[in-house]
């Protein structure tokens, strides 16, 4: 299909799209993402805009998201929360600014002023998992924020070791118990294995 190629052509697929766990609240009109070409503390907005940005257009439809490149220094994200019932800057609004040569910066105060607060989120070198966890964790809606919380635990259930619920595998009803409780035949053993040559020769297999 046509939409499938390019460059990493998972990012215009609708299960990716769908994967997004940015919502935002709906205070949030307009985000803005600022960041320069050069330097390596932009890698990471780079990769947020390339990765995430898809993302976070297709889950917040009502909200305005522009990408400004090579403004400034450093890295940051732009939010502006509204403060009664109105709408967002339009694009064609927007549009008929900029070609009579209005100053974006000249923009964004105005309707700073107008529309309520701006929130400033710095993202200096970090990197695109960090940017997402700070806006899911400040700007998100708390109800999606514990759906992911979730959704992690979940995903993380097949997993064991140090930091999960199950610290080893011996646990999981099914598999082989701990040798250290339940003492394991002599048969099923490498040493026993070894020693009467049951082990399958070099490049055959045994099922």
């Amino acid at each position: 299909m046509p939409f499938q190629l390019g460059s990493d052509a998972i990012r215009r697929t609708i299960p990716y799209l769908k994967k997004g766990r940015l919502i935002l609240r709906d205070s949030v009109k307009v985000m803005t993402i600022h960041y320069s070409e050069k330097g390596d503390y932009n890698k990471g907005t780079k990769d947020f805009v390339y990765w995430n940005f898809p993302q976070v257009l297709y889950r917040n439809p009502n909200v305005q998201v522009l990408v400004l490149k090579n403004m400034f220094p450093t890295p940051f994200i732009r939010c502006w929360l509204v403060k009664k019932n109105r709408t967002s800057l339009s694009n064609e609004n927007l549009e008929n600014l900029m070609l009579i040569n209005v100053p974006m910066i000249k923009i964004e105060e105005d309707f700073s002023k107008e529309y309520g607060e701006d929130v400033l989120i710095d993202a200096f070198n970090k990197s695109n998992v960090e940017i997402m966890d700070h806006l899911v964790k400040t700007l998100g809606l708390p109800d999606v924020q514990m759906e992911t919380k979730k959704k992690e635990s979940l995903e993380n259930i097949c997993k064991f070791g140090s930091g999960f619920p199950r610290h080893c595998i011996c646990e999981i009803p099914g598999q082989v118990p701990c040798p250290q409780v339940v003492e394991i035949p002599i048969t099923m053993t490498g040493k026993y294995k070894k020693e009467n040559n049951l082990f399958p020769e070099k490049g055959t297999f045994k099922y």
